[in-house]
């Protein structure tokens, strides 16, 4: 069985998005939308990940080149 999806801010049922562009999933509204946002501008989310320097070396591999060659 599927279940609904459910807004992260306030828990409402958001209805699937039929038009990309005016879009707020996956949050029920505009309002929750705001509120995610100034959330993770506030620094009060945060993604938390042990750094491995194999992968940070094959992450640092993958950059665009045009973006690297400001660092020189």
């Amino acid at each position: 069985m599927v279940r609904p999806m459910t807004c992260p801010i306030c828990g409402k049922a958001v209805l699937p998005a039929t038009d990309l562009a005016t879009s707020t999933v996956p949050f029920c509204s505009e309002r929750c939308k705001q509120i995610d946002f100034s959330r993770w501008n506030d620094g009060r989310y945060v993604i938390v990940e042990n750094l491995d320097p194999a992968r940070l070396a094959e992450q640092l591999g993958k950059q665009d080149p045009d973006l690297s060659a400001d660092d020189e």
